[in-house]
């Protein structure tokens, strides 16, 4: 009988030992599983800030507009490279809504580099909207916005492009008729000469 009991509570703690090491087995694996999973995630979607800024905040009708885009990340980031099509994408405002535009650069401005533009840790990359020259050539607001990849938020910037100053005419000068010369000339006095009147007195008869 005591064998028996033995055997069952030998038995018992055997399945509660066995338990016990399969949950903190499977604890193990879930824990580098999960931090398997963050260190996939924090390369993949690094923490920190992509600041897109240009120059001015007004440009003339005809000007090259410039940006610049700013990782404040601790790791690298990757711009896709689209040419011919535009490098950010471009919207107008018209009548309160933002609509976005499209150009088309030619061949020529488009090198053969990598679709994908590696901006490291900390660091910066330039651009310029020269080789899209239809895209700001109206007056009006716009707005450019950087996609990049594993990044959710849209860094943008806002501008406007004025008309270039046009001066009036000036008036054409007005032609003065030319200024004849008076001849002042010395009147005349005439002088009335006067016939003295002669009195006839007849004699008187004797």
């Amino acid at each position: 009988m005591r064998g028996e009991l033995r055997y069952a509570h030998s038995k018992r703690f055997s399945r509660v030992a066995w338990l016990l090491f399969w949950a903190a087995l499977l604890s193990f694996l879930a824990y580098e599983f999960f931090q398997f999973v963050g260190n996939i995630q924090m390369r993949t979607l690094p923490a920190g800030q992509i600041q897109l800024s240009v120059p001015y905040s007004k440009y003339l009708v005809g000007e090259t507009v410039t940006f610049t885009i700013k990782n404040n990340y601790n790791s690298s980031i990757y711009l896709v490279n689209d040419c011919p099509a535009e490098p950010l994408n471009v919207y107008r405002q018209e009548n309160g809504v933002w609509v976005r535009i499209h150009d088309t650069a030619s061949i020529k401005d488009c090198p053969t580099e990598n679709r994908q533009i590696e901006v490291a840790a900390n660091g910066s990359v330039n651009g310029s909207f020269a080789p899209w020259r239809n895209l700001f050539n109206t007056p009006g607001k716009y707005r450019v916005v950087a996609y990049v990849e594993y990044y959710d938020a849209l860094p943008y910037q806002d501008f406007e492009v004025v008309a270039k100053y046009v001066p009036p005419p000036k008036p054409a000068p007005v032609v003065s008729s030319p200024v004849l010369p008076v001849i002042y000339t010395q009147p005349t006095t005439r002088t009335t000469t006067s016939t003295p009147t002669t009195t006839y007195t007849e004699p008187a008869d004797d």
